[in-house]
């Protein structure tokens, strides 16, 4: 079992554990409707908390998905800047999961590398994928990433390897990778609205 399928396995584990909970506990209990209201309120914290702090890698994600790779990128290399001042917002990644790394700086540098490979800044999307694949290895979305530019690039042998690989750590496309995606876009469109500054 690769890193990636434990970490989609926890994710929807407490999923279901905490719609079970909470569905089990409004049946038997009861409460009134201002202890529901404020129960979701607390189980909202710690997502507002990772949405504050990390509200560049979560446009930079959302500007991602919306196909607007200059604000993309600008997002992503102003959280890793602010993660460079501050590295203790690493940490926060204990607040949210993540399906593909626990290292913030590694999604970042993934979605600033796929940022470039689609304005053609290939050199500079090939070290930042590279980076992130150094950072973390079990990572699977670098490997899919420069899968993708080797691809673009003509190398066919070297992207069916990276793509491979990227497989291989748990990256299928499939229903969970889409799920986890949504769930991701979701966060990233609620904690990361707003554009950018130049």
């Amino acid at each position: 079992m690769t890193r990636t399928t434990r970490y989609k396995a926890v994710y929807f584990g407490i999923l279901a554990s905490g719609v079970t909970a909470g569905l089990g506990a409004f049946t038997y209990f009861r409460p009134p409707l201002v202890i529901v209201v404020a129960a979701v309120l607390i189980a909202l914290i710690p997502g507002r908390v990772l949405g504050f702090f990390w509200r560049d890698l979560l446009r930079g994600l959302r500007l991602l998905n919306s196909r607007e790779y200059a604000a993309s990128k600008i997002c992503s290399e102003r959280f890793l800047e602010r993660i460079r001042n501050n590295p203790w917002i690493k940490h926060l990644i204990w607040l949210g999961t993540s399906s593909y790394s626990r290292d913030p700086e590694v999604l970042a540098l993934n979605n600033l590398g796929a940022a470039e490979l689609m304005l053609g800044e290939v050199d500079a999307a090939r070290r930042h994928l590279m980076r992130a694949s150094a950072l973390d290895p079990l990572c699977p979305l670098p490997y899919f990433n420069l899968g993708v530019l080797e691809k673009a690039e003509g190398h066919l042998d070297e992207a069916q390897r990276l793509l491979a690989q990227a497989v291989k750590l748990g990256y299928t496309r499939g229903v969970s990778d889409k799920i986890v995606s949504a769930a991701q876009s979701r966060l990233a469109i609620t904690d990361g609205a707003g554009h950018p500054k130049a």
